[in-house]
Protein backbone atom coordinates (compact mmCIF):
# COMPACT_ATOMS: atom_id res chain seq x y z
CA UNK A 1 0.00 0.00 0.00
CA UNK A 2 1.46 3.44 -1.16
CA UNK A 3 2.15 5.81 1.51
CA UNK A 4 0.24 9.39 1.39
CA UNK A 5 -0.40 12.15 2.90
CA UNK A 6 -3.92 11.45 3.64
CA UNK A 7 -3.18 7.76 5.03
CA UNK A 8 -0.83 9.37 7.40
CA UNK A 9 -3.06 11.54 8.88
CA UNK A 10 -5.43 9.06 9.37
CA UNK A 11 -3.54 6.85 10.82
CA UNK A 12 -2.78 9.99 13.30
CA UNK A 13 -6.45 10.64 13.94
CA UNK A 14 -6.55 7.04 14.24
CA UNK A 15 -4.20 6.10 16.57
CA UNK A 16 -1.87 4.13 14.13
CA UNK A 17 0.68 5.98 13.93
CA UNK A 18 3.45 4.43 16.10
CA UNK A 19 4.60 8.39 17.57
CA UNK A 20 8.30 7.92 19.33
CA UNK A 21 7.75 8.65 23.17
CA UNK A 22 10.60 10.24 25.47
CA UNK A 23 13.09 7.83 27.44
CA UNK A 24 11.53 6.98 30.69
CA UNK A 25 14.78 9.04 32.87
CA UNK A 26 13.66 11.87 30.59
CA UNK A 27 9.96 11.83 31.76
CA UNK A 28 11.09 11.18 35.36
CA UNK A 29 13.40 14.51 35.36
CA UNK A 30 10.41 16.17 33.93
CA UNK A 31 7.87 15.44 36.08
CA UNK A 32 10.04 15.46 39.24
CA UNK A 33 11.56 19.21 38.20
CA UNK A 34 7.72 20.96 38.22
CA UNK A 35 7.19 19.59 41.26
CA UNK A 36 7.10 22.25 44.10
CA UNK A 37 7.92 19.94 47.01
CA UNK A 38 11.13 18.66 44.95
CA UNK A 39 14.77 19.72 45.07
CA UNK A 40 17.73 19.59 43.27
CA UNK A 41 18.96 16.41 44.76
CA UNK A 42 15.91 14.86 44.08
CA UNK A 43 16.27 15.35 40.19
CA UNK A 44 20.20 14.40 40.35
CA UNK A 45 19.41 11.35 41.91
CA UNK A 46 17.32 10.50 38.87
CA UNK A 47 19.57 11.28 36.35
CA UNK A 48 22.67 9.01 37.86
CA UNK A 49 20.56 5.90 37.07
CA UNK A 50 21.49 6.81 33.35
CA UNK A 51 25.22 6.66 32.87
CA UNK A 52 25.14 8.05 30.00
CA UNK A 53 22.74 11.41 30.67
CA UNK A 54 24.85 11.72 33.97
CA UNK A 55 28.04 12.03 31.69
CA UNK A 56 26.56 14.34 29.84
CA UNK A 57 25.34 16.85 32.09
CA UNK A 58 28.27 16.77 34.30
CA UNK A 59 30.26 17.92 31.23
CA UNK A 60 27.47 20.46 30.04
CA UNK A 61 27.93 21.99 33.67
CA UNK A 62 31.41 22.67 32.68
CA UNK A 63 31.19 23.83 29.39
CA UNK A 64 31.49 27.91 28.83
CA UNK A 65 27.95 28.36 29.06
CA UNK A 66 27.85 27.21 32.75
CA UNK A 67 31.53 26.84 34.27
CA UNK A 68 32.52 28.00 37.68
CA UNK A 69 35.64 28.69 39.27
CA UNK A 70 35.90 24.88 40.51
CA UNK A 71 34.93 21.92 38.17
CA UNK A 72 31.64 20.75 38.61
CA UNK A 73 32.56 16.85 39.62
CA UNK A 74 29.31 15.15 40.46
CA UNK A 75 25.97 15.05 38.67
CA UNK A 76 24.53 17.39 41.90
CA UNK A 77 27.41 19.82 41.43
CA UNK A 78 26.40 20.12 38.04
CA UNK A 79 22.76 20.42 38.75
CA UNK A 80 23.03 22.78 41.18
CA UNK A 81 24.65 25.50 39.04
CA UNK A 82 22.76 25.08 35.95
CA UNK A 83 19.83 25.26 37.48
CA UNK A 84 15.82 23.17 37.90
CA UNK A 85 14.44 24.54 34.90
CA UNK A 86 17.81 24.25 32.92
CA UNK A 87 18.24 20.93 34.13
CA UNK A 88 14.61 19.99 32.85
CA UNK A 89 14.97 20.82 29.83
CA UNK A 90 18.49 19.52 29.16
CA UNK A 91 17.34 16.25 30.42
CA UNK A 92 14.47 16.19 27.56
CA UNK A 93 17.05 17.68 24.90
CA UNK A 94 20.40 15.32 25.41
CA UNK A 95 18.42 12.32 24.72
CA UNK A 96 16.37 13.44 21.78
CA UNK A 97 19.30 12.66 19.15
CA UNK A 98 18.15 8.85 19.62
CA UNK A 99 14.95 9.99 18.62
CA UNK A 100 16.61 10.85 14.97
CA UNK A 101 17.88 7.91 14.07
CA UNK A 102 17.08 4.76 11.61
CA UNK A 103 17.91 1.60 10.48
CA UNK A 104 17.64 2.56 6.65
CA UNK A 105 20.21 4.21 5.26
CA UNK A 106 18.57 6.57 3.26
CA UNK A 107 16.17 7.39 6.29
CA UNK A 108 19.05 7.94 8.51
CA UNK A 109 20.59 10.34 6.30
CA UNK A 110 16.83 12.55 6.35
CA UNK A 111 17.13 12.13 9.71
CA UNK A 112 20.85 12.88 11.12
CA UNK A 113 20.08 16.53 8.14
CA UNK A 114 16.99 17.40 10.74
CA UNK A 115 18.81 16.80 13.58
CA UNK A 116 21.36 18.97 12.21
CA UNK A 117 18.89 21.80 11.58
CA UNK A 118 17.21 21.30 15.08
CA UNK A 119 20.48 22.34 17.01
CA UNK A 120 21.27 24.78 14.68
CA UNK A 121 17.68 26.53 15.37
CA UNK A 122 17.74 25.42 18.89
CA UNK A 123 20.82 27.28 19.68
CA UNK A 124 20.02 30.52 18.07
CA UNK A 125 16.48 30.05 19.28
CA UNK A 126 17.99 29.71 22.99
CA UNK A 127 20.28 32.93 22.32
CA UNK A 128 17.75 35.29 20.70
CA UNK A 129 14.64 34.67 23.88
CA UNK A 130 17.76 36.04 25.93
CA UNK A 131 16.87 39.22 24.50
CA UNK A 132 12.86 38.67 24.64
CA UNK A 133 10.72 39.87 27.57
CA UNK A 134 8.49 37.26 28.78
CA UNK A 135 10.52 34.49 26.79
CA UNK A 136 12.75 31.51 28.34
CA UNK A 137 16.01 30.20 26.84
CA UNK A 138 15.34 26.99 28.05
CA UNK A 139 12.08 26.53 26.71
CA UNK A 140 13.09 28.49 23.47
CA UNK A 141 16.22 25.77 22.96
CA UNK A 142 13.49 23.06 23.48
CA UNK A 143 10.80 24.48 20.86
CA UNK A 144 14.39 24.62 18.51
CA UNK A 145 15.20 21.09 19.13
CA UNK A 146 11.08 20.03 18.60
CA UNK A 147 10.31 21.61 16.04
CA UNK A 148 10.65 19.30 13.20
CA UNK A 149 9.93 16.03 15.63
CA UNK A 150 6.84 15.56 13.65
CA UNK A 151 9.39 13.97 10.55
CA UNK A 152 10.71 11.30 12.82
CA UNK A 153 7.48 8.98 12.75
CA UNK A 154 7.11 9.71 8.56
CA UNK A 155 10.33 9.04 7.61
CA UNK A 156 10.01 5.55 9.73
CA UNK A 157 6.80 4.72 8.42
CA UNK A 158 8.21 5.45 5.05
CA UNK A 159 10.79 2.75 5.30
CA UNK A 160 8.32 0.32 3.98
CA UNK A 161 7.34 2.20 0.63
CA UNK A 162 10.40 1.76 -1.39
CA UNK A 163 8.81 3.53 -4.17
CA UNK A 164 8.65 6.76 -1.79
CA UNK A 165 11.69 6.22 -0.64
CA UNK A 166 13.09 6.74 -4.08
CA UNK A 167 11.16 9.56 -5.10
CA UNK A 168 13.19 12.79 -3.44
CA UNK A 169 10.60 14.72 -4.78
CA UNK A 170 7.28 13.39 -3.22
CA UNK A 171 9.04 12.35 -0.21
CA UNK A 172 10.12 15.51 1.02
CA UNK A 173 6.58 17.07 -0.16
CA UNK A 174 4.96 14.55 1.90
CA UNK A 175 7.00 15.45 5.05
CA UNK A 176 7.15 19.42 4.75
CA UNK A 177 2.93 18.84 4.30
CA UNK A 178 2.27 16.93 7.15
CA UNK A 179 5.44 16.93 9.44
CA UNK A 180 3.56 20.01 11.53
CA UNK A 181 1.32 18.18 12.49
CA UNK A 182 2.46 15.08 13.50
CA UNK A 183 4.72 16.87 15.50
CA UNK A 184 2.21 18.93 17.42
CA UNK A 185 0.73 15.61 18.01
CA UNK A 186 3.75 14.04 19.61
CA UNK A 187 4.37 16.86 21.62
CA UNK A 188 1.00 16.91 23.20
CA UNK A 189 1.70 13.27 23.89
CA UNK A 190 5.07 14.14 25.66
CA UNK A 191 2.80 16.55 28.11
CA UNK A 192 4.55 19.74 26.87
CA UNK A 193 3.09 23.39 27.24
CA UNK A 194 0.48 24.79 25.09
CA UNK A 195 3.00 27.49 23.99
CA UNK A 196 5.33 25.04 22.68
CA UNK A 197 2.93 22.35 21.31
CA UNK A 198 1.95 25.35 18.88
CA UNK A 199 5.81 25.36 17.61
CA UNK A 200 5.78 22.25 14.90
CA UNK A 201 2.19 23.09 13.77
CA UNK A 202 3.06 27.23 13.32
CA UNK A 203 6.54 27.97 12.47
CA UNK A 204 5.80 27.36 8.72
CA UNK A 205 3.23 29.80 9.00
CA UNK A 206 4.97 33.51 7.81
CA UNK A 207 1.59 35.05 7.73
CA UNK A 208 1.14 34.58 11.93
CA UNK A 209 0.19 37.37 14.84
CA UNK A 210 2.20 35.50 17.28
CA UNK A 211 0.41 35.03 20.41
CA UNK A 212 -2.12 37.69 20.49
CA UNK A 213 0.17 40.22 18.86
CA UNK A 214 2.76 39.70 20.88
CA UNK A 215 5.74 37.37 20.63
CA UNK A 216 6.48 33.70 21.21
CA UNK A 217 7.90 30.80 20.96
CA UNK A 218 7.01 30.10 17.14
CA UNK A 219 8.35 33.60 16.48
CA UNK A 220 11.79 32.48 18.08
CA UNK A 221 12.00 29.22 15.82
CA UNK A 222 10.96 31.02 12.67
CA UNK A 223 13.38 33.63 12.93
CA UNK A 224 16.27 31.73 13.72
CA UNK A 225 15.19 28.71 10.92
CA UNK A 226 15.11 31.37 8.37
CA UNK A 227 18.38 32.64 9.43
CA UNK A 228 20.05 28.94 9.60
CA UNK A 229 18.41 27.36 6.86
CA UNK A 230 20.75 26.01 4.08
CA UNK A 231 18.13 23.81 1.95
CA UNK A 232 16.77 25.33 -1.06
CA UNK A 233 14.05 22.71 -0.74
CA UNK A 234 12.68 24.13 2.29
CA UNK A 235 9.45 25.57 1.80
CA UNK A 236 10.67 28.72 3.96
CA UNK A 237 13.70 28.91 1.66
CA UNK A 238 12.56 31.30 -0.79
CA UNK A 239 10.56 33.47 1.57
CA UNK A 240 11.55 37.19 1.67
CA UNK A 241 11.91 38.13 5.12
CA UNK A 242 10.89 41.88 4.87
CA UNK A 243 7.45 40.06 4.53
CA UNK A 244 8.09 37.95 7.96
CA UNK A 245 6.26 39.97 10.89
CA UNK A 246 8.18 37.67 13.60
CA UNK A 247 11.06 39.96 13.79
CA UNK A 248 9.24 42.88 13.98
CA UNK A 249 7.57 41.06 17.52
CA UNK A 250 10.94 39.97 18.09
CA UNK A 251 12.50 43.87 17.91
CA UNK A 252 14.81 42.48 15.31
CA UNK A 253 14.06 43.53 11.65
CA UNK A 254 17.22 46.25 11.69
CA UNK A 255 19.87 43.92 14.08
CA UNK A 256 19.76 40.72 12.53
CA UNK A 257 21.21 41.12 9.22
CA UNK A 258 23.72 38.04 9.05
CA UNK A 259 24.41 34.99 11.42
CA UNK A 260 27.23 32.51 11.12
CA UNK A 261 26.50 29.13 12.98
CA UNK A 262 30.35 28.88 13.57
CA UNK A 263 31.07 31.62 16.04
CA UNK A 264 27.59 33.66 16.79
CA UNK A 265 26.19 36.26 15.26
CA UNK A 266 26.81 40.18 13.99
CA UNK A 267 27.69 42.35 16.75
CA UNK A 268 24.36 44.06 17.22
CA UNK A 269 22.24 40.97 17.35
CA UNK A 270 25.11 39.91 20.05
CA UNK A 271 24.43 43.14 22.01
CA UNK A 272 20.75 42.14 22.15
CA UNK A 273 20.91 38.43 22.78
CA UNK A 274 23.67 39.35 25.63
CA UNK A 275 26.99 37.71 24.29
CA UNK A 276 26.46 34.19 24.34
CA UNK A 277 27.55 32.44 21.26
CA UNK A 278 25.70 30.46 19.23
CA UNK A 279 28.46 27.64 19.08
CA UNK A 280 28.59 27.24 23.02
CA UNK A 281 24.87 26.03 23.15
CA UNK A 282 25.32 23.54 20.25
CA UNK A 283 28.07 22.20 22.03
CA UNK A 284 25.57 21.91 25.17
CA UNK A 285 23.20 20.11 23.40
CA UNK A 286 24.82 17.77 21.17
Amino acid sequence: MSITAESIIDDLENDRLPLPTLPEVAIKVRETAEDDGASISDVAKIIETDAALSARIVQVGNSALYRGVNPAETVQAATMRMGLDTVRTLATSLVMKQLFQATHPLVDVYLRKAWKQSTDVAALSAMLARGTANLQSDSALLAGLTHSIGLSPILVKAESDTALLNDEETLEQLLYEIHPMVGSQILKRWGFSSALVKVPAEHLMINRHGDKGEADYVDIVQVALLQTLDDARHPLAGVDQNQVSAFDRLGLRDSVEEIDMTGGVVEEANVICGGIEVEEIKVAIR
